[in-house]
């Protein structure tokens, strides 16, 4: 027994320093690259581009999805809208470098604190473009912060329902006790592991960029923290979606929604087809043919048309 016990002690002392190398290196890599502001109790990281305040036109503002982070969407849209828009950037709480709520993170906090960051920011109108995850928040924030909203654009977004559960490392993630070990112990060293194939996975049909792995900073959810985060986000969102979905019929702010029909992620046909586009008033729902679950790097080219459309007519 005192054998055991000890080989019990040098594996978690070395499954530690593992994890302490991997997070160092991590946040080496990827340090913090915006400013912060403290809202609803909690440090907020976020990028401002584009251009200065002009009441003339929206800002555009951008919400990852699960295992996100600012980085995730800034390579592709900043280039693209930075000339003519105020943009904003930001790592959902509890994500990248966000702090986390005490107790619940729902999508209905987040859209508040998001809405009280353009606030801060002196951001009266937003067009909020979120992906995935980023979908839910989105349209909670359509719901919740509708004098704020110049309109909404959905890519592959989550926001109804589904009933088939999660991954099974988002469940064990909640566990209490063995999600903690999981979470500080295995999870860097092996999610490092599998990290390059699940990146390619989320683009699967479609080929992942040579440079995604550098300039989306997506393993920032290899840290603890962001994962054990992560996890709750997940494994709680449907919760959320199936007592508020009913609620998307209140927004009337011009919306649009992606999503591929080869995704294999989040159901085009729940969330999007039989969902959003039914759910709220003269969406425009479009199907990317051959398309997968990253639409916002795929499709980025209609994406930016749609925003300056929207941006347009709310002017």
């Amino acid at each position: 027994m005192k054998f055991v016990a000890i080989l019990l002690i040098l594996l978690v002392a070395g499954l530690s320093i593992s994890t302490w190398l991997i997070v160092r290196d991590i946040e080496r890599e990827f340090p913090p690259i915006g400013d912060f502001k403290t809202i609803n109790g909690v440090k907020m990281h976020y990028v401002e581009a584009g251009i200065e305040k002009d009441t003339s036109k929206p800002a555009i503002v951008f919400i990852h999805g699960a295992s996100g982070n600012l980085r995730d969407q800034m390579p592709v849209y900043k280039p693209r809208l930075e000339r003519d828009f105020r943009l904003v950037f930001l790592d959902r709480p509890g994500h990248g470098y966000s702090d986390p709520f005490d107790g619940s993170n729902d999508p209905k906090r987040q859209a508040d604190s998001i809405s009280k960051l353009l606030t801060e920011l002196e951001i009266e109108k937003a067009i909020i473009v979120g992906h995935s995850f980023g979908g839910v928040v989105t349209g909670a924030f359509g719901v919740l912060h509708a004098e704020k909203t110049a309109g909404l654009v959905f890519l592959a977004p989550v926001s109804h329902p589904w009933g088939t559960g999660v991954d099974w490392h988002y469940d064990l993630g909640n566990t209490p006790i063995l999600g903690w070990l999981f979470s500080r112990l295995l999870l860097p060293s092996v999610g490092s592991y599998v990290y390059p194939k699940a990146i390619q996975n989320v683009f699967r049909p479609n080929p992942m960029p040579a440079d995604y792995r550098e300039t989306s900073g997506t393993r920032l959810s290899l840290r603890p923290s962001n994962f054990h985060e992560n996890a709750k986000d997940v494994a709680r969102v449907e919760n959320h979606v199936s007592a508020f979905h009913e609620r998307y019929q209140e927004i009337k702010a011009q919306t649009v929604i992606f999503h591929g029909d080869q995704d294999d992620i989040v159901s085009l046909e729940i969330h999007s087809i039989n969902g959003l586009s039914k759910d709220i008033e003269d969406a425009k729902l479009i199907i990317l043919e051959d398309v997968g679950h990253k639409p916002d790097y795929i499709a980025a080219d209609q994406i930016e048309a749609e925003i300056r459309r929207i941006a347009e007519l709310s002017k």
